[in-house]
């Protein structure tokens, strides 16, 4: 299953994403905007990650969002921008991907709990007799689980849970 990236970021641009949403990013992260300008999942167009806790104990996964001022939809500075505010109650939360359907994968920093997160902001998951959610939704804003402590072992679980041998694939 082809995996689709743009070549990585410089130095700059990663500090430039971080001064214009006022989030410092993990080493990790960092890293992996200077090797890969986020990346998306093709045919299909995504892959599902274990979520035992949901009915179907999967969730979807689409894209890792970059600095791509001109694709709003993928772009990380965009989406946190627009969307982000709805977390405010956690310190140091960013959005750095999404299942394709609206719903982001959050990375939060000091309080509120390390770690990656699944955020059901359209509330997908809302009537699922599990939804053993780890961070409670306020002001209507969707239910917060926990994937994974950091954002190296959430990538190492997205890519390997990539149906046969990853093909990264660099997009001009």
């Amino acid at each position: 299953m082809p995996i689709i990236y743009k070549s990585g970021l410089k130095v700059a641009d990663i500090d430039y994403i971080e001064g214009e949403i006022n989030r410092a990013f993990s080493a990790g992260y960092r890293k992996f905007l200077s090797e890969m300008n986020g990346f998306y999942v093709a045919a299909p167009d995504y892959v599902q990650i274990p979520l035992s806790a949901i009915d179907d104990g999967v969730i979807s996964f689409d894209r890792f969002f970059g600095l791509l001022p001109e694709e709003e939809c993928n772009d990380v500075v965009s989406f946190n921008k627009e969307f982000i505010v709805e977390l405010d109650f956690l310190e140091e939360a960013v959005a750095i991907g999404e299942d394709g359907g609206g719903n982001p994968y959050v990375m939060i920093g000091k309080r509120g709990g390390q770690g990656i997160y699944y955020w059901d902001r359209t509330h997908l998951h809302e009537l699922d007799s599990k939804n053993n959610f780890d961070i409670p939704e306020q002001n209507d804003c969707g239910n917060l689980f926990f994937v994974y402590g950091s954002f190296d072992e959430f990538y190492d679980l997205v890519v390997g849970c990539v149906s046969g041998v990853s093909d990264f694939i660099e997009e001009d």
